[in-house]
C-alpha cells in the first residue's frame, strides 16, 4: 500500500486489537498495566491504549445503534 494512501478502518481495527492484546498480554499476573508498550507512561496513562478504546467504543456504538 503506498504510503499516501487513507488508512481503511479495518486496518486501523486491526492494529486497535494488536494494542488491547500486547498491553493485555504484557504482564500476566497484573493486566492492563505498563510493562512492555513504550508508550505508557504508568499506570493507565498510554496514548495507544487510549486511541484503541476509543476507535473501539466508537465503532461499538456505529454497531450496536437502534434504526
Amino acid at each position: 500500500m503506498p504510503i499516501d494512501e487513507p488508512v481503511s478502518r479495518a486496518t486501523e481495527l486491526f492494529v486497535a486489537k494488536r494494542v488491547l492484546d500486547a498491553h493485555w498480554t504484557r504482564a500476566v499476573d497484573r493486566p492492563w498495566r505498563a510493562g512492555g508498550c513504550r508508550e505508557c507512561r504508568g499506570d493507565g496513562e498510554c496514548p495507544q491504549l487510549d486511541w484503541s478504546l476509543a476507535l473501539l467504543a466508537d465503532v461499538a456504538a456505529v454497531m450496536f445503534q437502534k434504526q
